[in-house]
């Protein structure tokens, strides 16, 4: 038997996930995480940086049961039945839907009888034709919520919403927003500086920017198109002091998808910085003089809080809690509007340097009121240690 009180299960420790960085940032505050907290990731954890070898290099205990695919699925799960029956944990803490079900379904097998917390990161996104499996984990859960010893804890309002819908029990959901590190993300006029000087941008041009990987759901192409009605619109003289720019996995002016966008809208290579993948997106954001989240759908939008700490002026979709973040109905757009995108951009264009600032001062102070780190882990604690 071991002494470790919470067992903690998630899918993939490789990487910086949002649910891997919020159990980080979480066990890196505990005092005595090392002694009471244990992680076993269902995937195997490769070389280099990634939140498994933080938490190794905390002291923390991680296995990997090193499932891949479907012919790893025996084999590991046979080892993460004994590993769960050789502890005395009372609470085993599931990340995201995979890991809630397959602890669900095990923990009628275990002596201990593990109280359950399941931590539910998104929107129930998915249909049962293009995502059958996961379609059918989510309608499983929801089968299974309203059992006593389950805990439910999600990112935001709108995905407890989206999930009663589904059919989920909520008497025992809690709502903890995610955490934002207002040391890490606070506005930098050096780097500010260095940056625009680095990616051939004067510090008198205009920056529209926004940081999201390639995917449908992050709208890039509403602003692409937003960008574009702003460049074409603006008077000859004002053009070159427009620059969009865009940080993200997938993100490249090589990618076909983008060459077609900037094409058929006709944005000058000039006006244009597509950066790719980073590891300095802090610095990167103190470049812009406006932040667009065009999101078609978000849980929690920790970009948009991230960009609120670095004290950007910002514009964003309402969709998830994307309004209750910013709650600054000036500045807020219905999803897949670009011209209300263009306009609300070229309204932060036309405000004096001195109101820009005091517009993202008010929205450094309300992400650090609401989203600092110690808010978070003081709700992560109550669930952990009061049932």
């Amino acid at each position: 038997m071991n002494d470790h009180k919470i067992l903690h299960l998630v899918i993939d420790l490789t990487g910086f996930g949002g649910a891997e960085m919020t159990l980080l940032r979480y066990l890196s505050a505990h005092p005595n995480a090392a002694a009471q907290h244990r992680i076993i990731a269902l995937r195997a954890l490769r070389a280099g940086p990634s939140v498994g070898a933080r938490l190794r290099e905390k002291g923390l205990v991680v296995e990997t049961l090193g499932i891949e695919g479907l012919a790893d699925l025996p084999r590991g799960l046979i080892r993460l039945i004994k590993i769960l029956r050789d502890s005395d944990a009372h609470i085993l803490s599931a990340w995201l839907y995979y890991p809630a079900l397959i602890a669900t379904l095990l923990r009628p097998f275990l002596k201990a009888k593990p109280r359950l917390i399941w931590h539910i990161r998104s929107l129930p996104y998915g249909t049962i034709r293009k995502k059958p499996l996961r379609w059918l984990t989510q309608h499983s859960l929801a089968f299974l919520s309203s059992r006593s010893w389950i805990s439910i804890i999600s990112n935001s309002t709108a995905s407890k919403e989206a999930h009663a819908a589904l059919g989920y029990d909520l008497s025992n959901w809690h709502v903890i927003p995610n955490a934002i590190d207002s040391t890490l993300y606070h506005p930098n006029e050096k780097a500010r500086e260095h940056q625009r000087s680095k990616l051939q941008i004067e510090q008198h041009h205009f920056v529209v920017g926004t940081v999201g990987r390639d995917v449908p759901e992050k709208g890039l192409t509403d602003l692409f198109d937003a960008f574009a009605l702003l460049y074409h619109r603006a008077p000859e003289t004002e053009k070159k002091q427009l620059i969009l720019m865009v940080v993200g996995r997938g993100i490249s002016r090589d990618a076909p998808r983008f060459a077609e966008l900037l094409e058929r809208n006709k944005i000058p290579e000039h006006a244009v910085r597509l950066l790719g993948p980073r590891d300095d997106v802090p610095q990167l954001m103190n470049v812009f003089d406006c932040f667009v989240m065009s999101s078609h759908s978000e849980s929690f939008p920790n970009v948009l809080a991230e960009a609120m700490a670095t004290a950007r002026a910002c514009i964003s979709t309402t969709v998830g809690d994307c309004a209750l973040v910013l709650d600054d109905e000036r500045y807020l757009v219905p999803p897949q509007t670009p011209e209300e995108i263009s306009q609300k951009i070229e309204k932060i264009r036309q405000l004096s340097e001195e109101e820009r600032h005091a517009l993202g001062n008010k929205n450094r102070e309300r992400a650090i009121a609401h989203y600092a780190p110690e808010i978070m882990i003081k709700a992560f604690n109550q669930i952990f240690e009061h049932p």
